[in-house]
């Protein structure tokens, strides 16, 4: 959809508003800050390309063993100067600003129970030893306990509420996505029912936030699926438990990241534009927002009646720690460009 068309679409009133967003499917990029930290002018050019190709959000995995990179009261990250290990205050509310000027919502993406490392980190720095150990797994210093655990689960939602708070967007006050994880959980094919409880607690909280939950798929049975709160919505990225069709017959709202397709690690590898050219034309050649990663092929087409609502391209980026900011722009950029006009037609 033009980017003029879909401007206009955000001052129609509500209803119609609904009526005209609800065949169009979203398109967003996932992009992992917390193994790289990136500054903010870093983030304005991804922002720009989102915006000028018709894409719809940013979605900012800032949280995970590696580095908790926005700013926190809480867990002590309060300077008020640039640096290198996290986005200040003022930063965050800058680009939440250019963004939404630009029509693109930025979604917080805080990835638990695992995938905690680096704020557990924080944790065990500013608080003493005792409290980390009573709320990190003591099979696994990535993953906050999730087994019934209260002072685990009040220490995610004193977070959590932060984050909401801190991420609050008016203009899309009622639209707002909060990312909660989920994914590859130790331990979730026997203890299913704690985890659900778990991710119940969070997604509970972050709706109180005035915020609807998205997770990943791959951590969840079909016994847990069935109990997760409802207004859960699903990133799928493979298949692990589940297949797509068991999400769709259970009337789950889904978003399409295939791990084959709309999943890309920039690395010195790539640095060169024969290596971008080879995966824009992959990209062209096999995405579609109807083909899934599933075990038995990767690039099966799923009929998805009324279930997807949207599709998103993650970039991880612990291959790319020694690149420039400039050499991992010039891997993101035209990825994403290629990515959003294939999704727009």
């Amino acid at each position: 959809m033009p980017n003029r068309i879909k401007k206009e679409l955000f001052h129609l009133p509500k209803h119609l508003h609904e009526e005209a967003t609800r065949s169009r499917l979203i398109s967003g990029v996932i992009l992992d800050t917390s193994r790289r930290h990136v500054s903010l002018m870093f983030l304005m050019r991804i922002i720009d390309e989102i915006q000028s190709s018709g894409g719809d959000y940013l979605q900012l995995h800032f949280s995970d063993a590696e580095g908790y990179r926005v700013f926190s009261e809480i867990l002590g990250q309060t300077s008020t100067k640039t640096n290198d290990q996290y986005l200040t205050k003022g930063e965050i509310l800058e680009l939440i600003t250019y963004a939404n000027d630009r029509d693109v919502m930025i979604i917080p993406d805080f990835d638990v129970p695992s995938h905690s490392k680096g704020w557990l980190n924080l944790v065990k720095e500013r608080f003493d030893k005792k409290f980390y150990k009573s709320i990190v797994s003591d099979f696994d210093d990535n993953l906050v306990d999730y087994f019934d655990n209260p002072s685990a689960a009040t220490h995610v939602k004193y977070l959590i509420e932060e984050i909401a708070s801190l991420f609050k967007q008016d203009k899309y006050k009622g639209q707002l996505i909060f990312s909660i994880g989920g994914d590859e959980v130790p331990g979730t094919i026997s203890f299913q029912d704690e985890y659900i409880r778990f991710m119940n607690i969070v997604s509970n909280y972050v709706e109180q936030c005035g915020y609807k939950p998205r997770m990943w798929n791959d951590s969840l049975t079909e016994v847990g699926l069935h109990a997760l709160n409802s207004n859960v919505e699903i990133v799928y990225w493979q298949e692990s438990m589940l297949p797509p069709e068991v999400f769709i017959s259970n009337n789950r709202t889904l978003h399409n990241s295939n791990f084959y397709t709309l999943v890309y690690s920039p690395s010195n590898d790539n640095i060169n534009t024969e290596a971008i050219t080879e995966q824009i034309n992959y990209v062209k050649a096999f995405h579609n927002s109807s083909v899934f990663c599933c075990k038995d092929n990767p690039y099966r087409e799923v009929n998805t009646l009324d279930a997807l609502k949207g599709t998103a391209y993650t970039f991880w980026t612990e291959r790319g720690i020694e690149l420039t900011d400039e050499e991992l722009l010039a891997q993101i950029l035209p990825l994403i460009k290629n990515y959003l006009n294939i999704s727009q037609n």
